[in-house]
């Protein structure tokens, strides 16, 4: 994680900065409350063309090299995929232990560069067709398959290279940034040469000088994060009571853990989360969600804004009934029979943290590509 910068940060605003750096060291944060539509739809209007399984950015050049070096020899899938396999060695010669796709499997790769990157090369212009990889590999290396601009092939890439990005590659993708996402938070950053030092992005020292717009989706990011954490985190202390009482025993890691989650709920409504849902306007959050691909389920919007109320009127959450409905609710019409607040077995299977980290919106990986930018000079 970068380094902070602390700016004119009172006590109380180091504390809060502090939990909110321990829930992102959180590992487990799958979706268990069927909230990705709504993270993913913010996500994808601050940060077009990332994902959470993106390494580097240098991999935005990557993959259009090595598809036009595959479509000019022959355009077969199993060509690509080799070459794909030997960049991992090239990576590894120049040096690059971290980030590097497919390091440990080498040959037995599954998950392939190109398969990460696809979406991203369209979403930012670099390729401009919408088409599939097998598609680009018959049509051949022909004109109008990818930005004309990209630059060209480095002649050492599969023999030793790295992820740095030259000046020419870092203005090709400020430029494509600048073209195909110009609105966006992330176009803001990479042009202003940013950083990206902060845990979080609603604690970004530059914030007030972005665009009302991002200034908006931020809000809608930082309220959504903050206000569903709590629903998250009592649903992991119902979890830690049930699987407790099926110990049956007093000194069970089950009892320790749900009294961790009670701590960690009650420093949560300790972070005004009242007041960020009193000023919360949902009906903007809808809107722009509708603006992007991820439809947002009618139940989803009930759950977010039952959920929301509640907050907003104060009381502890801990222990409230309808608190406590409303997440048993929500985990049946998700799950059915296989919810773990109603089914033994899925239960026992359970490790003890489900989806209790704060929401980063993809941040971390932003952040890498936003470092990888600010070096290309």
């Amino acid at each position: 994680m970068s380094a902070i910068s602390w700016i004119d940060f009172d006590q109380a605003d180091r504390d809060r900065t502090r939990r909110i750096m321990d829930l992102f060291s959180e590992s487990e944060t799958r979706d268990e409350l069927g909230l990705g539509s709504v993270r993913d739809a913010i996500s994808d209007l601050m940060f077009p063309g990332t994902s959470t399984i993106q390494t580097r950015l240098r991999y935005m050049m990557f993959v259009p090299w090595l598809y036009r070096m595959a479509a000019r020899g022959g355009g077969r899938a199993d060509q690509a995929r080799r070459l794909e396999i030997q960049l991992i060695t090239a990576l590894l010669r120049g040096g690059e232990t971290e980030n590097v796709i497919g390091s440990e499997a080498r040959d037995s790769l599954k998950r392939l560069p190109s398969d990460v990157y696809w979406a991203g090369l369209l979403a930012l212009g670099i390729r401009t067709s919408p088409g599939g990889r097998a598609e680009f590999l018959a049509a051949g290396d022909v004109p109008g398959m990818w930005a004309p601009s990209l630059p060209a092939t480095p002649d050492d890439l599969l023999d030793k290279t790295t992820f740095r990005l030259t000046p020419e590659e870092g203005g090709f993708l400020r430029d494509r940034l600048a073209i195909s996402a110009r609105e966006s938070l992330f176009n803001e950053l990479a042009q202003s040469a940013d950083k990206a030092q902060a845990p979080a992005i609603w604690l970004h020292p530059m914030r007030a000088t972005w665009s009302p717009r991002n200034l908006a989706i931020v809000d809608q990011a930082e309220r959504f994060a903050r206000i569903m954490n709590g629903a998250s985190l009592l649903y992991n202390l119902m979890l830690a009571e049930r699987a407790a009482t099926m110990q049956a025993s007093a000194s069970s890691h089950w009892h320790e853990k749900a009294a961790e989650y009670r701590r960690r709920l009650s420093a949560w409504q300790s972070d005004a989360p009242e007041r960020l849902a009193a000023g919360w306007n949902l009906a903007a959050l809808w809107s722009l969600t509708s603006q992007t691909i991820h439809r947002v389920a009618p139940r989803t919007i009930t759950f977010v804004t039952e959920w929301a109320a509640l907050v907003q009127h104060g009381t502890a959450l801990g222990d409230d009934p309808v608190a406590r409905g409303l997440i048993l609710r929500r985990e049946t019409r998700l799950k059915g029979p296989k919810a773990r607040l109603t089914n033994d077995a899925a239960l026992a299977r359970w490790g003890g943290s489900s989806g209790a980290g704060l929401l980063n919106y993809r941040w971390t990986v932003v952040q890498r590509h936003l470092q990888d930018l600010a070096d290309a000079v």
